[in-house]
């Protein structure tokens, strides 16, 4: 019997059951449609317009009347958005690494946090994990993110600190996963995931060796090598989350289909062309703009993310009109051909799968026609493979492409404990 999941229950109902409410209302929403979501925008709208200096000079409640904002520009003017209907009260405080971008602090107001946390609930259950259950969460573990002893402990939750993977460090992770069989979920950065499922890999190991049933990656690309090391080591549920730290759980992968079903129960989402604010077609590269529908508190309307993404049709029995078919991650790691097309993520990594004896890579874009591979390589890794690796690069980069490959002991980790495999210093 799973406690931990009825004594949360039972601790929302005794306070009001607004995480309760909202998990069912993000569960219906799901599985057919928000057909809430013209008010729920007009409600923010009306609310922003009168509670905010900034938004008051926006007299229409049409939502493309409203500026897209970015990052810089709600820190540029972040008192002038928070709602003088939330001064004095208590407020939830999320701040972002700034491991891809410029870091910075939103309040969330009672009913906001509530959402956070039934979309962890909802987008959990639905890829096999019960809040509850064991769980390990790897990630760097700074202080400003620490959990306590006692919420470890009534999460069941093991809090696995991955600043260094070094050869004790995934030895360590190994034992930890094959002697714990009460582990029923992993949560984790994709590049982490990565690493480890190719270490377990080498190992021999296999499902048998494990209780795992699901596993959660997030933050960065899952790349398509990973997912398959992953169902071979722990032949379970394994999904891409789209989420950040301002908003919450943006969408998540469908378990059969791996494409992301948005949450419109608690965003508005629209997909506007790269270079001007206009609806952007379907399998057409699109920035990612959301009105987060429930932070009364400090109102996120038109947030451009920095992400891209190519949206489509739903394949699945899920009553969704649209899902993002493919993540590009951040505008400003996008990387271009030679002839300035921008190319899949995966057209990066899935040139990398299967090269034997390489631990990891970075590619990065350094001008026009110039990039750098940099690569952490086994000892018997040779020249004839680094040769296969540019050919194969100028294939899909454009026969003028200057490839130059380097080498490295360790591929550096950033502040946050992503490891950033794709990157572009040419704008």
């Amino acid at each position: 019997m799973n406690w931990r999941w009825y004594l949360f229950w039972l601790m929302d109902f005794l306070i009001g059951g607004q995480i309760h409410k909202a998990y069912k209302d993000i569960k219906r929403c799901y599985y057919n449609g928000n057909n809430h979501i013209e008010k729920d925008v007009s409600n923010l709208l009306e609310h922003a317009r009168k509670t905010t200096k900034f938004y008051s000079q926006y007299t229409q409640n049409k939502i493309e009347d409203f500026p897209i904002m970015n990052k810089r520009m709600i820190i540029e003017n972040y008192e002038e958005i928070k709602s003088s209907k939330y001064i004095g009260k208590k407020l939830h405080k999320m701040s972002t690494s700034g491991s891809t971008g410029t870091p910075f602090t939103v309040v969330q107001d009672k009913i906001k946090r509530s959402r956070v946390i039934a979309e962890v609930l909802f987008f959990g259950k639905i890829c096999g994990y019960t809040f509850g259950q064991r769980q390990v969460f790897f990630r760097v573990w700074v202080n400003s993110v620490k959990k306590s002893k006692l919420k470890q402990f009534l999460q069941n939750m093991i809090t696995e600190d991955i600043s260094n993977l070094d050869s004790d460090k995934m030895q360590q992770i190994k034992e930890l996963l094959t002697k714990d069989k009460k582990i029923k979920n992993i949560l984790s950065y994709s590049s982490t995931m990565g690493q480890v499922s190719k270490y377990l890999l080498e190992k021999g190991l296999t499902p048998k060796d494990f209780s795992v049933k699901s596993i959660i990656c997030g933050s960065e690309l899952l790349q398509d090598e990973t997912r398959n090391n992953l169902k071979k080591v722990f032949n379970s549920n394994i999904v891409s989350r789209y989420a950040n730290e301002e908003n919450g759980i943006l969408g998540q992968e469908c378990i059969e289909k791996q494409e992301f079903h948005l949450n419109t129960s608690s965003y508005y989402f629209e997909f506007l062309k790269l270079d001007e604010d206009k609806k952007a077609e379907k399998g057409e590269l699109a920035r990612i703009v959301i009105t987060d529908l429930y932070n009364y508190a400090l109102p996120m309307i038109r947030y451009d993310t920095g992400d891209l993404a190519i949206v489509g049709d739903a394949t699945c029995d899920i009553k969704v009109n649209a899902v993002i078919k493919e993540i590009f991650g951040r505008k400003v790691d996008l990387i271009y051909n030679t002839e300035g097309e921008a190319l899949s993520p995966h057209a990066i990594t899935n040139n990398m799968w299967n090269t034997q004896n390489i631990k990891q890579f970075k590619f990065t874009q350094i001008s026009k026609d110039e990039y750098v591979i940099l690569l952490n390589v086994e000892k018997n890794f040779d020249k004839e493979q680094e040769k296969e690796i540019k050919e194969k690069f100028i294939k899909i980069l454009g026969n003028n492409a200057k490839i130059k490959i380097e080498y490295t002991d360790e591929i550096p980790v950033l502040a946050s404990g992503k490891r950033r495999y794709i990157e572009n210093l040419y704008k």
